[in-house]
């Protein structure tokens, strides 16, 4: 008998590339990104005199300074503020920023409460900025640490 016969004859085998390992791969840097990445971009806050690293102080007038235009105050607290007695939504104040404009306030002095979160200032900062509040100064109160 022949070899030929016996024995099929060997084919080549092509070497093909396995692509699944290099999708896992690429799947796990997309879901590393997106999770890494900022879906709002960051907004500026203008802070005036100090972000421009001039000194407020000495440009103000001698009677602001001695009391003779005193500053409203809003207590920032979780979810609305507290202008005098009077409590309301932060998404009001811009109203009553208006109102008291029209009055003739234009300083302010904003307080936040213990239980104020940081979103609860942006909006109280940002409603008074679309209201044009006059001069509007942040106040950070001291809290003891646990």
């Amino acid at each position: 008998m022949d070899r030929t016969t016996i024995l099929p004859t060997p084919r080549r085998r092509r070497i093909a590339f396995v692509l699944t390992p290099l999708i896992d791969v690429i799947f796990l840097l997309l879901i590393f990104f997106m999770l890494s990445s900022q879906i709002a971009p960051y907004s500026l806050l203008p802070l005036g005199g100090v972000a421009a690293g001039t000194d407020e102080a000495e440009a103000a007038p001698a009677e602001a300074v001695n009391g003779a235009a005193q500053p409203l105050v809003v207590r920032i607290a979780h979810g609305e503020v507290t202008i005098g007695a009077e409590r309301m939504a932060i998404a009001q104040l811009q109203d009553a920023v208006g109102h008291f404009r029209r009055q003739g306030v234009e300083t302010y002095l904003l307080i936040p409460s213990g239980d104020a979160e940081l979103q609860d200032v942006v909006s109280t900062l940002e409603a008074m900025k679309a209201a044009s509040a006059g001069s509007v100064t942040l106040l950070n109160p001291i809290r003891e640490r646990p």
